[in-house]
């Protein structure tokens, strides 16, 4: 039996289309950080008692 032949490859990106995904994904990423930031600072959380230390003995 012979194997059966590869479908065609898909095309991969260029090099520049890959850099233009990459700076859209990362204008993205800022964008939800910064949002994330107004929302935080909008709602201010009560700070945290910090955890008691083991006691060493």
């Amino acid at each position: 039996m012979t194997p059966p032949k590869p479908g065609p490859r898909p095309r991969s990106a260029s090099p520049a289309e890959r850099s233009e995904e990459f700076a859209a994904h990362q204008q993205k990423l800022k964008d939800e950080a910064a949002e994330r930031r107004r929302v935080a600072e909008a709602n201010p959380t009560p700070k945290r008692k910090p955890r008691p230390s083991a006691s060493r003995g």
